[in-house]
């Protein structure tokens, strides 16, 4: 198996990096793949989040040094870039290098299949036209107790643990060109809000308020516009640990867990399920 890298995105929470960093490595075989890390740092406005950064960055630079996996890189902002730019940059930066990537935010936990199960969506999925991205976060959703297969297709794109390649990543329109044709054509708002039930509002946000900065929407849009679908597991392997007053988009408390162990996720050319999608959609 030809492995992704790990791309992992830190900011200023040192405590959650860790945890995340201690679930990556209860994988098998973290010694056979590259980690790249990107810090970014505050800027001027945000004089508090300076030494929860310098935090950050000290804590990172001595994981380097004792981490298992294969090989770790470190790269830090030369100035403040926001999460939009530095997760644009940082795996386009990467992916170009490898042709996919897996990739994570520090305030993620993972199971311990996780890495198996990607880097086998990974391959699987790589030569099937239909797939935009390989997803590791499923919301906790009924519809799924009684669902007969490992994974199920849904219309959006996950920003949760996720992983792609870059013939997928490279057709991104990061400018959304066609923003001015799409706001005014209902039908396609409609469809587009088939995957999430805000998923409209949420790129109108992204392209009308100056302080609104979501690659995710835009990531989900395009994969929208290209008429594809993500893979997801029945049973989540990603769990979000929760928001704090450190956080970009506010105060927000999980109460989702992850499973004790799993059973190897089995990969199939799946057909959409509309009743599952549409239990997503919600």
């Amino acid at each position: 198996m030809r492995y992704a890298p790990i791309v992992v995105f830190g900011y200023n929470r040192a405590d959650m990096l860790k945890n995340l960093f201690t679930s990556l490595e209860k994988n098998e075989n973290v010694e056979k793949m590259d980690l790249f890390i990107f810090l970014d740092i505050p800027d001027r406005k945000k004089p508090r989040d300076i030494p929860l950064s310098e935090e950050v960055i000290a804590y990172v630079s001595a994981y380097q040094a004792v981490s298992k996996f294969k090989n770790v890189e470190i790269e830090v902002a030369k100035q403040h870039k926001g999460l939009a730019d530095s997760i644009i940059s940082g795996v386009t930066k990467i992916i170009n290098q490898y042709g996919k990537v897996i990739v994570l935010e520090d305030d993620l936990e993972v199971s311990d299949d996780f890495l198996d199960y990607m880097q086998r969506g990974l391959d699987f999925y790589e030569k099937d036209k239909r797939i935009w991205s390989v997803a590791a976060h499923t919301p906790e959703l009924k519809r799924l107790q009684l669902y007969q297969h490992d994974v199920f297709l849904t219309m959006w794109a996950e920003s949760l643990g996720w992983g792609t390649w870059k013939n997928r990543w490279n057709c991104m329109d990061w400018e959304v060109s066609s923003w001015t044709g799409f706001r005014k054509d209902y039908v396609g708002r409609f469809l587009f809000n088939l995957g999430c039930k805000r998923a409209y509002e949420m790129l109108h946000k992204q392209m009308t308020e100056k302080n609104y900065e979501s690659w995710a929407i835009r990531w989900a849009y395009q994969q929208f516009r290209c008429r594809k679908y993500s893979v997801y597991p029945k049973e989540s392997r990603v769990i979000h640990c929760g928001n704090d007053n450190r956080s970009t988009h506010g105060v927000y408390h999980s109460t989702q867990r992850l499973k004790q162990t799993y059973q190897k996720c089995v990969f199939e050319k799946i057909k959409p399920n509309h009743r599952i999608m549409l239990a997503f959609r919600q």
